[in-house]
Formats: C-alpha cells, sequence, structure tokens
C-alpha cells in the first residue's frame, strides 16, 4: 500500500490467540482516515480474531496495537472506545425491543449532555435517512437491511475515528447489501477510517475498498491496493489455487 499518512489504527507484529491457541500471528495491519480498508480470508482464517484484538475483547499476546500514535495494546475496550473506536459486530446487533431512536440513545456515553445528544443523533438522521423515517418504530420491526444499518449507526452516533465492521452481509439480501455498502462508502467520504471484513470479494472490489489486507490460517499474506489486485486473485488466494 502506498499511503503514506500516519494510520489511525495500526497493529505491529500482533500474536492473539485463546489459551495456547494461536490464531493470529504476527499480524501488521493500518487503516487510514477516509480509506477503506478490507480485511478478507475464509472461515476460521483470523478475521473477527484481529478485529477482537484490535479493540481489545482478546488480550494481545506480544505485538502492539496504536490508536492515533497512542500505544493503547493494554487498554481495556470501553477505553478503546471512548478514544474513538468504533466496532460494528456481525449479526445485525439491535435492541429489538427499543425504539430507532432509542437504540442510539443507549449507545451514547452517559456524561454526554443533551445538547451534544441532540446534535450526535441530528447527524445520524443525516447519514441515515431510512433510519429517519423510522425513529419510533421497534428494532424488531425492522427488515434485516435496516437492522444492520442501525447496528452500523449506533457505532457512528459516537463519533469514533475508526469504525470496524465485521461481515456487514451476512444475511442480507442483495438489495440490502448494495444499500448497506452505500452508506458505508458515504462514511468513508466523510473522512472516517473504515476497517472492512467481508467474504463477498466482489462487493468489496467493486469500489468499496482502497487497501486489500488478505489473511490465511493466521497469517497476513497479501497487502494491497485494491486498484493493483483483481478480485479472481484475492479468490484465488483465499481458496489456494493459486
Amino acid at each position: 500500500m502506498r499511503t503514506t499518512s500516519e494510520p489511525i489504527l495500526a497493529a505491529r507484529d500482533v500474536r492473539l490467540g485463546y489459551g495456547d491457541l494461536i490464531a493470529v500471528w504476527g499480524a501488521d495491519i493500518e487503516v487510514h482516515a477516509g480509506r477503506t480498508t478490507a480485511l478478507l480470508g475464509r472461515n476460521g482464517a483470523g478475521k473477527t480474531t484481529l478485529l477482537s484484538g484490535l479493540l481489545g475483547l482478546l488480550p494481545v499476546k506480544s505485538g502492539t496495537v496504536t490508536f492515533q500514535g497512542v500505544d493503547v495494546t493494554r487498554y481495556k475496550p470501553w477505553r478503546r472506545v471512548g478514544l474513538g473506536i468504533g466496532l460494528v459486530q456481525e449479526g445485525k446487533r439491535v435492541f429489538r425491543n427499543l425504539t430507532v431512536q432509542e437504540n442510539l440513545l443507549v449507545s451514547l456515553p452517559g456524561n454526554v449532555s443533551r445538547k451534544r445528544q441532540s446534535e450526535l443523533i441530528d447527524r445520524t438522521w443525516e447519514d441515515f435517512p431510512v433510519l429517519a423515517d423510522r425513529r419510533a418504530q421497534l428494532g424488531a420491526e425492522l427488515s434485516g437491511g435496516q437492522q444492520q444499518m442501525l447496528s452500523i449507526a449506533t457505532a457512528v452516533c459516537r463519533d469514533p475515528a475508526v469504525l470496524l465492521v465485521d461481515e456487514p452481509s451476512s444475511g442480507l439480501s442483495p438489495l440490502a447489501v448494495e444499500q448497506v455498502f452505500e452508506v458505508i462508502s458515504k462514511l468513508k467520504r466523510s473522512g472516517l477510517a473504515i476497517l472492512l471484513v467481508e467474504q463477498q470479494i466482489d462487493e468489496v472490489m467493486n469500489g468499496n475498498a482502497d487497501d486489500i489486507v488478505v489473511i490465511d490460517q493466521g497469517r497476513i499474506v497479501l497487502k494491497a491496493e485494491a486498484a493493483d489486485v483483481s478480485a479472481d486473485e484475492i479468490a484465488g488466494m483465499i481458496l489456494g489455487t493459486m
């Protein structure tokens, strides 16, 4: 990757695992403002494990994680979120018995003033007009694509500097996938740094990613700008046909 600016979020030689089982070995990855980095790999390759390490949900066994130049390797997840790291977990994680607006409100820190709450939520309505039209609906009443957008909106509402998004297309219709990727592209254009974990290579390569990172069996095997590689090359690498 030819990006020369300092990364918002970076992992250097990170090793992660569960007990004695090492799942990610010596990973290096960078996420830059106004760019989407796609982390690709087959099931079990270590994608979600690496995301968990970046947010602190999984302790780093060795290596470092930095956020805006600060070493956050030993920071707890809540502290990293407070600094400006947002996470959208796989599976449309919303409060189904709360309204859309209530989902946004509960995502905000308790020390945020009412005025600031209103500012953040009003901006979220601008970014997610489909949710603004449904602000009084329960999460359970939304379609799968709308629930995924709400899941993204609850993370974005906190005004993060970087957004980690895990498999946003999972379980969605083709139309919903297209709408979700449109939202992610809009957020990137606003200057947000995005790390996108995906399995739909064609969607990622169709203008939705700037940088590509491929992980296989816990090791980073490719880092490149999206313009420098093809979907077929990446698929072959992931499927082991190259």
